[in-house]
């Protein structure tokens, strides 16, 4: 993976605007194809009866084995990698129509390429839509993973837990869990992001 590699601007495009439709809809979860509910146990790893396997435990088919700490340049890169996701989705998942501007700020400053362009193109499209569905969302990261990772670029991929509301949901906070992807390049020294998308 490599810092010179190409995007597919209608990809990117596509992005941007399902961003901007979530907004206004605040029914991720509609869209994504699932819903969360308080009582299901999500995340899955909050029931204690299920263990982490430990090195040596027999898995079925073979014994998990003890991995070796990578180097500590690897270990501070990926932590910024995951740190630079982190607060992308972070931002990307909070937004309160009363300071719109302030939310869109906090992506554009993370964000760079043509995903940086179409978002710009998109942000008064953004605003206006929070505004006149006076939607308000909250949400935390829950985990992060990195799936690729090298010094210039890196793939993450990340869940959220939060809520939304707005006039469609009459103002009652409502479950918005996200799944996301998060592509990284490191420009001057700063891990931005040049796509991001909605996984189920």
């Amino acid at each position: 993976m490599s810092a010179e590699q190409t995007e597919d601007p209608g990809r990117v495009r596509l992005n941007v605007v399902l961003y901007v439709a979530t907004v206004l809809l605040g029914c991720t979860a509609i869209w994504m194809g699932f819903v969360v509910n308080e009582k299901d146990a999500w995340p899955p790893w909050k029931d204690r009866s299920v263990s982490a396997p430990r090195t040596g435990q027999d898995m079925g088919s073979g014994r998990t084995t003890a991995v070796g700490a990578a180097d500590e340049a690897d270990q501070k890169r990926v932590a910024a990698q995951l740190e630079a996701a982190t607060s992308m989705v972070q931002a990307m998942v909070n937004l309160d129509y009363k300071d719109a501007d302030a939310a869109i700020k906090a992506v554009q400053a993370r964000a760079t390429g043509e995903f940086r362009q179409q978002y710009d193109k998109a942000a008064a499209d953004v605003k206006k839509l929070a505004q006149q569905a006076q939607s308000t969302m909250e949400g935390s990261v829950i985990w992060t993973a990195l799936v690729a990772g090298d010094k210039d670029s890196a793939t993450v991929i990340a869940a959220t837990t939060g809520s939304v509301a707005n006039k469609t949901t009459q103002f009652k906070k409502r479950a918005n869990p996200y799944r996301v992807q998060v592509e990284l390049v490191l420009v001057d020294g700063a891990w931005l992001t040049k796509d991001f998308q909605f996984v189920a």
